[in-house]
């Protein structure tokens, strides 16, 4: 019994048995409630954004259990590492569970047999195409799933997607490998000697300290920020079951007042005062917040003068193309400002470096297992592309700009920690056709690429920044990253089964849940064969001006220390979603800037866990709300609106 005991206490790593159960107890639940609300409910969407509610508030559970638990038994309580490792457990979980990863991939695996028609013509244009170790083309298994009204619980039906979906897992967890070996690569660089903040691990970080309850849940401020947030919450969630609660207004449409040329142009401008989003600007540095809201109103500026200039483009002004070309640019940068470090990297694998950069010994992996891990990863992507019918180039080229994108993404979240990110319909698929036309492309290779476009429609939430944000608490607690990036990828495949599992219970009990998804994806496939296009050149102009803009941003940060304008502010503000975070940015900016300048630091320390606040509350009610769901299997208060 002793060692027993001993065996769950070694908590040297963090990596203990105890904490491993208990996230992977805790893996089920949540990712049930992430498909129920982003495919069922189409509501809260929290793996749209980039720290995930849920498994925050998980996280502060466990907390508060382990201070009773401290109280009772203290040498058994856990310990800040143990607490983060259930925490990133829990995040890389959820991560390839959402909405943009294989939620939407899945919603395509039936698809093009089940809406075949005569009139779209879809047996004639997909069905030979569509390889059948990938996909379900048995109409006794695909009339429970979009009729509903069934159970998975078949032996007919899980014979008939136990081989597609085990084959689309493996496919996903390879992705997720590739990704860890690429941030094994960086990590040193960007954790390290560039001391990049990392503005989303904060809270976490804050939350497990040995001394949270007194310094950080005990605090004043927190307590007033969490209180405001939670009664807002509560209320509005009230006011949908009855008229006696009054509903908290906290979006207003400044748009609506500008009915006439030119200024109707801007579409909607909204004043959302949302607490979380408060709460997580606050960590973000100064210029990038001022960045950010700048941008959107230049953004704004550039319809109203298209407007003036009588331009009648449909997409002017081509934000989403602009965004593409803005995040190449960022990785661009990096991958520039990395070449120095990445040399090192090479010359240790051979044999030709002893220098400090290039020693391996504390990394997670070594960088020899990480650059060949990266190149059998993506040779598996591609010849699985191939064999299922793809062109060898078109997966090459698809898979250099995912990753690529990827890249630019966690260097983002790594410096500017945002509430979210995307591409909006513009990502790697649209982009090659952009480049070279459908016309040039065979119909087996598109029609093969269909689930790819449902998982890059928006490009949300890939795995990437996540785990660089994992590598950076382990860095800052003391977890062993030797064992944490395999903890990582088990906690990837039991997400991925989990969440295979709960989409098709839902779609064989409510009937084509979130079908339209993969209905998208083959319509927008049928167009490309069926009407072919050529080089798209206004795609490419307005992906080029992305691309230089963010270059030339770049030039003037480094030449002239007085530019305060960054280059991530840029593809941030352009996106669809941030029309709901510009106000809460810029009412931060101003905060924080008048904090600094008649408080100085100690100020912004103190009104720091005000603003932690503020996002633990509205966590907690959308998590609260999101159970009550999921026990009256009816849809509740969203805390946010995309």
């Amino acid at each position: 019994m002793e060692q027993y005991h001993n065996m769950l206490n070694r908590s040297n790593d963090g990596i203990t048995l105890r904490a491993i159960l208990i996230g992977f107890v805790m893996i089920p639940v949540n990712v049930y409630l992430v498909v129920q609300w982003e495919s069922v409910w189409g509501a809260q969407y929290p793996t749209t954004m980039a720290i995930f509610f849920n498994a925050v508030f998980c996280l502060m559970l466990a907390v508060i259990a382990n201070f009773g638990l401290k109280k009772i038994i203290k040498r058994h309580a856990l310990n800040q590492k143990e607490l983060l490792t259930i925490y990133i457990i829990l995040i890389m979980a959820v991560t390839v569970s959402g909405h943009d990863f294989s939620q939407s991939l899945f919603c395509t695996l039936g698809t093009s047999k089940w809406f075949a028609t005569p009139e779209n013509e879809w047996q004639s244009l997909f069905w030979r195409y569509v390889p059948s170790w990938l996909s379900v083309n048995d109409d006794k298994v695909l009339r429970g799933f979009y009729e509903g009204e069934s159970t998975i619980f078949n032996i007919t039906h899980i014979k008939g997607w136990l081989k597609p979906m085990l084959w689309w897992t493996l496919f996903l967890t390879v992705i997720t490998f590739v990704t860890i070996c690429i941030n094994v690569i960086i990590r040193k660089q960007w954790i390290e000697r560039e001391k990049l903040t990392y503005p989303l691990t904060q809270l976490p970080y804050e939350m497990t300290r040995m001394d949270s309850f007194r310094s950080f849940y005990g605090n004043r401020l927190l307590l007033i920020g969490f209180c405001v947030a939670l009664c807002i919450g509560m209320t509005n969630g009230f006011s949908l079951f009855s008229s006696i609660f009054p509903k908290i207004p906290i979006k207003y449409d400044l748009g609506s007042h500008f009915s006439e040329r030119p200024l109707n142009s801007m579409g909607t401008t909204s004043l959302y005062i949302s607490p979380y989003a408060l709460g997580l600007a606050f960590p973000i540095p100064l210029d990038l917040l001022f960045s950010c809201w700048f941008f959107y109103l230049i953004w704004k500026l550039e319809r109203i003068f298209g407007s003036i200039a009588g331009l009648n483009l449909p997409g002017y002004p081509f934000e989403d193309q602009q965004i593409l070309g803005a995040y190449l640019g960022i990785a661009l940068v990096s991958i520039w400002m990395f070449r120095k470090p990445f040399s090192q990297v090479i010359k240790r694998i051979i044999g030709l470096s002893n220098q400090d950069y290039a020693n391996d010994s504390k990394e997670p992996m070594s960088y020899r297992f990480a650059v060949i891990g990266t190149l059998l990863g993506m040779a598996f992507l591609v010849i699985f592309c191939y064999e299922a019918g793809m062109s060898a180039l078109f997966a090459i080229s698809f898979f250099v700009i995912y990753f690529t994108i990827a890249f630019a993404y966690t260097r983002m979240r790594a410096e500017l920690g945002p509430p979210l990110q995307g591409i909006h319909y513009s990502g790697p698929l649209q982009f090659i056709i952009a480049t070279i036309g459908s016309r040039k492309i065979s119909a087996q290779t598109l029609t093969v690429s269909a689930p790819f476009w449902t998982m890059t429609k928006e490009f949300r939430n890939s795995p990437t920044p996540f785990q660089l944000e994992s590598f950076k608490l382990a860095e800052r607690s003391g977890i062993n990253t030797k064992k944490l990036w395999i903890l990582m990828m088990v906690s990837v495949y039991i997400g991925l089964l989990i969440t295979s599992w709960a989409f098709l219970q839902f779609n064989y009990k409510l009937g084509g849940i979130a079908a339209w998804r993969g209905i998208t994806a083959y319509d927008t496939i049928e167009r490309w064969i069926v009407n072919p296009i050529e080089t798209d050149t206004t795609f490419l102009t307005a992906t080029f001006i992305g691309f230089i803009f963010v270059l030339i941003n770049t030039f003037m940060r480094l030449r002239f220390l007085w530019w305060s304008l960054h280059p991530l502010g840029y593809p941030l503000a352009g996106y669809y979603h941030f029309d709901k975070l510009w106000f809460p940015f810029f009412v931060v900016w101003l905060t924080k800037w008048a904090i600094l300048k008649y408080g100085g630091i100690k100020a912004y320390r103190k009104a720091f866990p005000l603003f932690m606040g503020l996002i633990l509350g509205d966590f907690v009610v959308g998590s609260v709300w999101g159970i009550v769901g999921l026990l009256t299997g009816k849809p509740t208060y969203a805390f946010k609106d995309w």
